[in-house]
């Protein structure tokens, strides 16, 4: 009776291995996409908190009752969550913005200077000031 478990086993891990290779010869990035977050399958029911790809997105949509564009736009939106995960992200900009609200009141202060001397007195501000995002308390 051991051995016929023992042929049974190998005989479901030959199917399993088969089923794999004829899958992976059918399409392989999609082999290779089910390996790497555990598929067995389309449709394996996977709803839960660890929900990978089309089966989080669907989870996340579930209680969302959006109709039309606009509704349907604002309940994917990610924007406006409220933590700033990145904030080195949009430095750059808000840097550009900070430099071109400062040159008139630098200039105002220190006429005479050059343009450079004036970009790093404004970066020095830059490093201490609250509208640089990197300084923002969470």
């Amino acid at each position: 009776e051991r051995i016929k478990k023992e042929r049974a086993a190998q005989m479901a891990a030959e199917r399993e291995r088969l089923a794999k290779e004829e899958q992976a010869k059918k399409d392989p990035l999609l082999a290779n996409t089910d390996a790497m977050i555990g598929a067995d399958g389309p449709g394996d029911g996977e709803d839960g908190p660890d929900a990978v790809g089309r089966a989080a997105n669907i989870a996340s949509m579930a209680d969302v009752q959006a109709s039309g564009l606009d509704s349907a736009l604002s309940a994917l939106s990610v924007g406006g969550s409220g933590d700033d995960k990145h904030p080195e992200k949009r430095m750059k900009a808000a840097y550009k913005a900070y430099e071109e609200k400062m040159m008139p009141e630098m200039k105002q202060q220190y006429p005479g200077l050059k343009r450079q001397q004036y970009l790093d007195k404004i970066f020095a501000l830059w490093k201490k000031s609250s509208e640089n995002p990197m300084n923002q308390q969470s």
